[in-house]
């Protein structure tokens, strides 16, 4: 039983009910499933381990190998190093000598917090940088590019455009997606039956509460202001008030994002700020998730990846739409044109014929059409 394969699902289960976040257990499993799958490989695993197998930051590793230890799979050779406390005694000054030549500590008071909010730096934004894609702007510089993901980081960087577009900052829309993207993939990991029923409870901040939101493609993430005034993210590990806080740095979600697409990702996240750009802000949060639905990967099951097309994103502008209309009308006005010049060319041959002269000059005789040019593109559609 030990050497028997361990299902995906139930991997991903066995790292999140142990403390590891959805977004974390899906890129570690990413990186370490198809080699330690087994009890006994879980086991084997180490820090070091996870650094080969390029999980790179390091309160990631701490969380997945806590979550080993929680569920049981925990190195069985190791034995634990007797603190200096438990040791026996040895000879030395009396306790009592002790207390008399050593000062006593006076304890630090602890400041009062809210334990249910998470603790940041005084401005934790300035480390950040620029966060910058690169982005490509120009359409025709896109097209063609395409890559092979799965929908998690795809759907993290529609949801910071998005956000963006709302009026949020580029670290505050990051922080945003983040969120956004783990309370849908929870939501979707409950209805597959890969996470218990009521897990998805509380993920969405209450309507009307005191908490503050933002409504993005459907789900009201919760949110809080950091020191230095902007905003950040805010879910909870768990559907009770009780349960701690969990905030979304922005520089996990652009590293996120930048890993997924590595040498594409100028170019993806290049067409996604175009196709939002073609709609007004309201209009794209109501249409953002069915925009996604229609560009997202292919895939029939959990985490698998698909190509995501540039070329698929960009025909999904509302600019595009116009220029398609523009081309249909156009291409009916040219069917109509050579529809005219076609009847005038036959009705000139019968003419010229009953006349039996060869060759003569005859007058064009059918009847004139309006130039369906000048017609509505709605009056053309009408005539086919």
């Amino acid at each position: 039983m030990d050497d028997a394969k361990i299902a995906l699902p139930k991997f991903l289960k066995l790292l999140t009910d142990n403390g590891v976040s959805v977004k974390s257990a899906m890129t570690v499993a990413g990186k370490i499933y198809k080699t330690y799958n087994t009890p006994n490989h879980l086991r084997a695993l180490e820090d070091i381990s996870l650094v080969r197998a390029g999980v790179d930051d390091k309160d990631t590793r701490k969380l997945v190998l806590a979550a080993l230890r929680k569920a049981g799979y925990s190195s069985s050779g190791r034995t634990p190093r007797k603190r200096p406390a438990d040791t026996d005694p040895v000879p030395g000054p009396s306790s009592d000598a002790l207390a008399a030549t050593t000062p006593a500590r006076k304890r630090k008071r602890k400041e009062a917090v809210n334990d249910l909010l998470p603790s940041t730096a005084p401005d934790d934004a300035a480390q950040y940088g620029s966060l910058d894609f690169a982005e490509v702007l120009d359409a025709a510089a896109i097209v063609g590019h395409r890559t092979t993901v799965n929908r998690a980081p795809l759907m993290t960087a529609w949801a910071a455009v998005v956000a963006e577009r709302l009026g949020f900052a580029k670290e505050e829309a990051l922080s945003i997606a983040s969120a956004f993207t783990e309370m849908n993939a929870i939501t979707k990991g409950v209805s597959l039956g890969i996470y218990a029923k009521g897990k998805e409870k509380g993920l969405d901040a209450a309507s009307g509460g005191a908490q503050p939101y933002v409504d993005l493609m459907g789900r009201r993430v919760a949110l809080y202001r950091t020191q230095s005034g902007q905003w950040r993210a805010l879910s909870r590990s768990g559907p009770t008030a009780s349960d701690a806080a969990v905030a979304y740095e922005p520089s996990a979600a652009f590293a996120y994002i930048s890993r997924a697409f590595r040498h594409t990702a100028p170019f993806v996240v290049g067409a996604l700020r175009l196709l939002a750009a073609s709609f007004p802000p309201a209009e794209l949060n109501t249409k953002g998730y069915t925009l996604y639905a229609d560009f997202r990967p292919a895939v029939t099951g959990w985490g698998e990846r698909s190509e995501v097309s540039c070329d698929r994103i960009l025909a999904l502008r509302k600019a595009a739409e116009k220029e398609v209309k523009e081309a249909k009308k156009e291409k009916l006005a040219t069917k109509e044109i050579g529809e005219q010049e076609l009847k005038a060319d036959m009705v000139e041959t019968e003419d010229a014929v009953h006349a039996g002269v060869q060759g003569a000059a005859v007058p064009v005789k059918y009847e004139e059409r309006p130039d369906p040019r000048a017609a509505s593109v709605d009056a053309l559609e009408a005539q086919q």
